[in-house]
C-alpha cells in the first residue's frame, strides 16, 4: 500500500462536465468538482455556501408566465418592473410600490403584453422611457413620472418604412412631368382620360362601367385609381388591373372588401389619396419618385429617390406605377421584435414578416423612420441576406451595432468613429453560431453574451485586434451539461474585489440553475448549480441585486413567489426581522422551516394553517431568519496525482485524513463526518456557533472506493466557504 498526500487549493474550475472525467491531461482537471450544488465559486478559488432567498411577493397561482425588467432612473432611483398578463407590478429597494395606476390597485395595466407575448418580449431604454417590442403587439413605451405614476401608451412612430407585399405594375396611359429632377417635387398628370358614372353592375374584383364610358380601348384605363364614391361599397378604391373596351369589365387590384353593383357610382382619375406611397418608375432612363401627398386628382408631391434625366414630359409607355407597397410594420404584417439604442438612433431588428431586416430612425428623432432622400441624418435599412435563414432575435448597442440571429452574429461595419449613415449602412456577417430566441443578451468586461439557438452553450461575442473581427468563445465548453434548455439569464457584476461577476441561467428542463462565476482576468470560469425547494423561472439583477420568480408548491397549491438573493441568508423564501419572539410564514404553510436567531440554529418546524405563526424558542434579541433550508454539496474529481509511475484510475484508494482551510466557516462535514466548530461547555448551548478561518483536520474516514473522493456537505443553515483541501490517501490493489 501506497500512502501519498495530495492537495487542491482551489476550485476555479467548478462543476466539470462529467463527459470529462477521464481527461486527467487537462489542466483544469485537478482545479475542478464533480459536484458543486448551491456554492460559489470566489474570485481567490474557494468555494462558499451560496446566498439565500429573501422573500419579497406571492403573484399566487394566477399568473404562471412573467417577465422582469430591471430599470435605473438615476444613480439614486432604480426598479425591478414584472410583468405578468396584461399588468405590471413595480418593484423599487424590493418594496412594491402602492397605486401605480391611480385606480387603487398596485400594478399598472399593460394591455396588449399579455402572457403569451411575455417570453419574446423585447426592450431598451433612454433616460426615463422604457420601449417595448414584440411582433404580435404594436411598440409600446413606458415613461417613469415617480415611484408611483407611470405611463403606458404606443410609440408614436411616424414615417414607417414602406414595403411591396404585394408587389404590381402598370404602365398607365398618360403622361407625367416632374417640377425638378431632385429633391422634393410635384408631378403632374396629363393627356388624362377620366370618368365617372353609375355602375352596370360588379363582382368580386370587377366593375362594369357606364355603358358611355370614356374609356373604349381595352387596357385603356389600366393602372388608374376607380373609387367607389356611393351606393354599395362606398369609400373603397382600387387600382384598374385590366379593361375590356367591349363589355366595359374593370378587374381591380386587390379585390373587393364589399362588392359593387347596380347602386355603386365611381369616380377614375389619374391620382387619388390612395397613391400615397406608391412610386413611379422611369422605363430605360433615369428617375424614381415616391407619392408623398395627394395634391388633386392630376398631381402628387413626391420625394425623389433616383434624379430625372430633366424635367421634360414623360409620356405614356415610358414610365410605370408600382403599388403593393404597405407599411412594414402593422397590426396585419406585424410589429418589429428587438430594439436598441445607438449612436443617437432607435434601431428595430426583424419583424413578423420581414424577419432579417433591420431598420434606424432618424437621428435624434428617435421615432421618425423617414429614409427621405438618403441624407446622413435620415433613416437607414438594410436586410441580412445569406445563404440561410437569419431570422433577427436581438439588437445590441456595443462598439458596433451587434445584430444576433437564429442563423449567425452580424455587426454593422463603422470605419473608425465614422456614424452609421444611409450610405455606410453595411450589415457584415462575423460568426455562424445562432442566438437563441426568447433569451436576452447582456454585456460583460466587452463581450456580448448570449444562448446558442440550441440552448446548448454559453457563448461570447467580442472584437480581437489579431483578426480586427469579432469571435466567439463558448464559456460553457467543459460544463454543458449544467445548461438545459435554458429560458431565462441575468449578470451581476462585480461590485467588490471579494466577488466575481456572476451569471444567472434559468433551466426551463428542471427547474434549476446555472450560476458561473466569472473573473475575466483571471480566467476564472466556474459553473455550480443551484436548486431549491421549486423551480427557478425568471432572473433580472437590478444594479446589483439578482432577483427570481420561484415557482413552489405550497400545501398542495402552486404557487409563483418573487424573491431575492441576499448574502447574509442561508435560507430559503425567508423573512427577517430584529427583536421578535414569532413570525407570520403564511407564504410557506405546510412547509419545514429552519430558523437561525441571534445566529442559534433552533429545531426545524413545520408552518402551522392560520394562523401561520412560527414561535421561537427564545424570543430573538438582535435578529432572525426563517425560511427553508437546501442541500449543499461540494465533490471533488477522482483522485488522479501525477505519479511517474502513471494512472491509479483502477486502483482502490483510500482517505485517511482531510485537512480543509476554511473561511469564517460555521457547519461543515466532510465525507459524513460532521466537523466540530466549537468546544462544549458551560453557557455555550444558547450561543451563536462562532465563524472559524484556519484549518480543519478530519481522521478516521474509513472504507476503500475507486475514485478517493472528498465530498463536503452541511447539516445546518450556517456559513461555509472551503478555500482548499489537504488529503492523505492510501492507494493499493
Amino acid at each position: 500500500m501506497a500512502k501519498i498526500t495530495q492537495f487542491q487549493n482551489n476550485f476555479k474550475v467548478g462543476e466539470l462536465d462529467p463527459l470529462l472525467r477521464s481527461r486527467t491531461d487537462l489542466e483544469q482537471y485537478q482545479d475542478a468538482l464533480e459536484s458543486a450544488t448551491n456554492v460559489v465559486v470566489q474570485p481567490q478559488g474557494g468555494v462558499r455556501r451560496r446566498d439565500g432567498l429573501q422573500f419579497i411577493y406571492d403573484f399566487g397561482a394566477s399568473f404562471t408566465q412573467f417577465k422582469l425588467i430591471p430599470f435605473e432612473y438615476s444613480t439614486t432611483d432604480s426598479y425591478l418592473l414584472v410583468f405578468v398578463d396584461e399588468r405590471m407590478y413595480v418593484f423599487k429597494g424590493g418594496v412594491l410600490q402602492t397605486n401605480i395606476n391611480a385606480t387603487g390597485n398596485d400594478y399598472l395595466v399593460t394591455t396588449g403584453i399579455t402572457a403569451a407575448t411575455l417570453t419574446d418580449l423585447n426592450y431598451t431604454q433612454a433616460v426615463d422611457t422604457l420601449v417595448l417590442v414584440h411582433e404580435d403587439v404594436q411598440p409600446k413605451r413606458l415613461v417613469r413620472n415617480s415611484d408611483t405614476s407611470w405611463t403606458f401608451e404606443n410609440l408614436p412612430i411616424t414615417n414607417i418604412p414602406l414595403y411591396a407585399f404585394d408587389y404590381d405594375v402598370h404602365q398607365p396611359q398618360y403622361s407625367i412631368t416632374p417640377s425638378a429632377v431632385t429633391g422634393n417635387i410635384t408631378l403632374t398628370a396629363s393627356s388624362v382620360t377620366t370618368d365617372t358614372g353609375a355602375a352596370q353592375a360588379g363582382g368580386s374584383d370587377t366593375i362594369t362601367l357606364k355603358t358611355s364610358s370614356s374609356f373604349s380601348a381595352d387596357d385603356e384605363c389600366n393602372g388608374m385609381f376607380i373609387e367607389i364614391t356611393s351606393g354599395t361599397g362606398s369609400g373603397q378604391t382600387r387600382h384598374i388591373e385590366d379593361y375590356v373596351g367591349a363589355t366595359k369589365v374593370a378587374t381591380v387590384y386587390p379585390a373587393w372588401d364589399t362588392a359593387p353593383d347596380a347602386t355603386s357610382h365611381y369616380s377614375i382619375k389619374a391620382f387619388k389619396p390612395a397613391a400615397v406611397g406608391e412610386y413611379a418608375q422611369v422605363l430605360n432612363g433615369f428617375g424614381r419618385a415616391r407619392y408623398v401627398e395627394y395634391v388633386s386628382d392630376t398631381e402628387m408631391k413626391c420625394v425623389v429617390e433616383s434624379p430625372f434625366f430633366d424635367t421634360t414630359e414623360i409620356t405614356a409607355d415610358n414610365w410605370q406605377s408600382e403599388h403593393g407597397y404597405e407599411d412594414i410594420w402593422s397590426s396585419t404584417r406585424g410589429w418589429p421584435r428587438s430594439a436598441a439604442f445607438h449612436e443617437g438612433r432607435l434601431y428595430f431588428g426583424g419583424s413578423k414578416s420581414r424577419p432579417n431586416t433591420i431598420w434606424g430612425s432618424r437621428v435624434v428623432d428617435y421615432f421618425n423612420f423617414d429614409t427621405g432622400t438618403g441624407l446622413d441624418d435620415e433613416g437607414v435599412e438594410a436586410t441580412i441576406n445569406t445563404n440561410q435563414l437569419n431570422v433577427i432575435v436581438h439588437i445590441n448597442a456595443g462598439p458596433d451595432l451587434q445584430i444576433f440571429t437564429t442563423g449567425g452574429e452580424f455587426i454593422v461595419a463603422q470605419l473608425g468613429n465614422e456614424p452609421i449613415t444611409p450610405s455606410s449602412f453595411l450589415v457584415k456577417s462575423q460568426s455562424r453560431i445562432g442566438a437563441r430566441e426568447g433569451v436576452p443578451i447582456h454585456d460583460l468586461s466587452g463581450a456580448t453574451l448570449f444562448i446558442q439557438r440550441q440552448g446548448k452553450a454559453l457563448v461570447s461575442f467580442q472584437f480581437t485586434d489579431t483578426t480586427s473581427s469579432y469571435g466567439t468563445t463558448p464559456l460553457s465548453v467543459l460544463s454543458s451539461h449544467l445548461l438545459k434548455d435554458p429560458v431565462d439569464f441575468g449578470i451581476r457584476r462585480a461590485t467588490s474585489t471579494d466577488e466575481t461577476d456572476r451569471i444567472y441561467i434559468c433551466n426551463g428542463t428542471d427547474g434549476s440553475m446555472v450560476v458561473y462565476s466569472i473573473l475575466a482576468s483571471q480566467d476564472v470560469i466556474a459553473p455550480s448549480r443551484f436548486d431549491t425547494d421549486g423551480e427557478f423561472i425568471n432572473v433580472a439583477v437590478e444594479i446589483d441585486e439578482a432577483f427570481v420568480i420561484v415557482k413552489r408548491t405550497v400545501n398542495s397549491v402552486v404557487k409563483y413567489y418573487l424573491e431575492k438573493f441576499d448574502e447574509n441568508l442561508t435560507v430559503d423564501s425567508a423573512l427577517t426581522g430584529g427583536a421578535a419572539s414569532s413570525v407570520n410564514m403564511t407564504h410557506l404553510e405546510g412547509k419545514e422551516v429552519s430558523i437561525i436567531r441571534d445566529g442559534v440554529v433552533e429545531p426545524v418546524q413545520t408552518v402551522p394553517a392560520s394562523p401561520y405563526t412560527i414561535t421561537f424558542e427564545s424570543a430573538a434579541t438582535s435578529s432572525y431568519q426563517v425560511g427553508m433550508n437546501y442541500t449543499v454539496e461540494v465533490k471533488t474529481m477522482p483522485a488522479e496525482p501525477n505519479l511517474s509511475s502513471g494512472s491509479i484510475q483502477g486502483l482502490k484508494k483510500r482517505i485517511l485524513q482531510v485537512d480543509a482551510i476554511v473561511y469564517e466557516t460555521q457547519n461543515m462535514s466532510i465525507n459524513g463526518q460532521l466537523v466540530a466548530f466549537r468546544n462544549y461547555g458551560e453557557g455555550v448551548l444558547d450561543q451563536a456557533v462562532g465563524e472559524y478561518t484556519g484549518l480543519k483536520t478530519v481522521h478516521g474516514l474509513l472504507g476503500y472506493s475507486q475514485t478517493g473522493q472528498i465530498t463536503i456537505t452541511q447539516t445546518a443553515p450556517l456559513k461555509m466557504t472551503v478555500l482548499g483541501l489537504e488529503y492523505r490517501m492510501s492507494i493499493g490493489n
